[in-house]
């Protein structure tokens, strides 16, 4: 069996790793098409407003969160001696798809969120903005969906392997 702290890690990945996949499809399957609808100059002000604040700790947090237990996943199934029977497929899998995520959200998402202020209230610009964020959101949501899927594997692999198996 895998030792208590790789077991530890692997519940804590994926339930962050669950907290994101289900604001993430919150926002592809309700907000982004409900904001569509509405029209980026509403979507704008309210995305200014959740940006500030708790928005601005909360989303970040749950992420790095995330992040950092499924890496930490993977460095611990690594060195655990334990865990030498277990399937390393998801567990490694879930880390490098949370990387991609992790570099698609600084990378892209979060430049274009800082872009809002300097685009001001032009509505061609806001409406530019809110559908290339759409798109990166929804490659990004898909990475969060998937990274979720292999920590659920990769916790059902780290609890049920046995030694020498």
């Amino acid at each position: 069996m895998a030792s208590s702290r790789t077991k530890g890690l692997a519940v804590a990945a994926t339930l962050f790793g669950g907290l994101l996949a289900g604001v993430s499809a919150n926002r592809s399957l309700v907000q982004i098409p409900a904001w569509k609808r509405i029209g980026a100059a509403p979507w704008a002000a309210f995305t200014r407003a959740e940006n500030h604040g708790l928005g601005a700790l909360f989303y970040p947090a749950i992420g790095l969160a995330a992040l950092l237990f499924t890496a930490a996943t993977a460095i611990a199934f690594r060195f655990d001696r334990a865990a030498r029977g277990s399937r390393s497929f998801p567990v490694y899998s879930a880390a490098v798809v949370a990387v991609a995520w992790a570099v698609a959200t600084r990378g892209f998402v979060v430049p274009a969120l800082f872009s809002l202020g300097e685009v001001g209230n032009n509505a061609v610009e806001l409406q530019r903005l809110l559908l290339s964020l759409a798109r990166w959101w929804a490659i990004n949501d898909v990475l969060h969906a998937l990274s979720f899927g292999l920590n659920l594997w990769a916790l059902t692999e780290v609890l049920s392997s046995s030694k020498g198996t």
